[in-house]
């Protein structure tokens, strides 16, 4: 099951959040998740009573080309702070250490990670990032959990998407774990999420895991985003 695709109802927008109330939702099932086509609806994660924002998109067909046909499962990681300014600098020397050539595909990446930094750093009101993005060949990160961040952008460019949980099942996903039998959402492909963490002013919250891709062969590109550096062994 993906991110709700049908929703409940039209949330009333925050002052200068610049989103229509007609294309801004909260999803069915879920107190806390709201979604939206329009990028702003990430700057919402600061409300009190959003745990998540999922910006639903798609990407241009000459970058999901590109990533489909790359041999991602060989690109090492990137793990950096940065200042948004140093985004696009710092990933183009790093793929180009890579021997990842220089195409219209790798561009549109560049500038597409660039882009959602930037709105991150926006949405939290940071200066500094701490970026990761990473090839994920294993079953990385499989327990519902909470990040012990503020808040965390996450995207997956090729492979599953993150799994999750609303705030009304948390409590029998981590009971349960992988046995968890009730209403499981995937952030879809390509579509860009903000959960809010153990440090974002809630007890309660939406949990979530990595999907299991180990035994079917395939490699997820993943980018994390955050204001500070996790601690060690912390994923999405």
């Amino acid at each position: 099951m993906t991110a709700p695709a049908v929703t409940e109802q039209a949330v009333s927008c925050a002052p200068n959040v610049g989103l229509a109330p007609s294309f801004l939702y909260r999803a069915t099932g879920s107190s806390s998740v709201i979604e939206s086509e329009q990028s702003n609806v990430l700057r919402l994660i600061r409300r009190t009573n959003v745990d998540l924002a999922i910006w639903r998109r798609e990407l241009p067909s000459a970058l999901t080309s590109w990533l489909d046909a790359s041999p991602i499962c060989d690109w090492p990681g990137l793990r950096q702070n940065l200042t948004p300014a140093d985004v696009a600098r710092t990933i183009r020397q790093h793929f180009n250490e890579a021997g990842v050539k220089d195409c219209d595909g790798r561009a549109l990446l560049i500038d597409d990670v660039e882009q959602l930094a930037t709105l991150y750093a926006g949405a939290l009101r940071v200066g500094h990032v701490y970026l990761r993005l990473e090839p994920v060949r294993d079953d990385a990160c499989t327990k519902f959990h909470r990040d012990c961040v503020k808040a965390r952008l996450i995207t997956t460019y090729r492979g599953p998407g993150t799994e999750w949980v609303t705030a009304e099942n948390a409590a029998k996903a981590l009971s349960m774990q992988q046995d968890f039998d009730g209403a499981l959402f995937h952030v879809p492909t390509r579509s860009v999420a903000i959960f809010k963490g153990c440090f974002g002013g809630r007890e309660a919250g939406v949990h979530h895991r990595s999907p299991r891709i180990s035994a079917s062969g395939m490699t997820r590109l993943f980018l994390c985003v955050n204001a500070a550096r996790p601690a060690v062994g912390a994923g999405a």
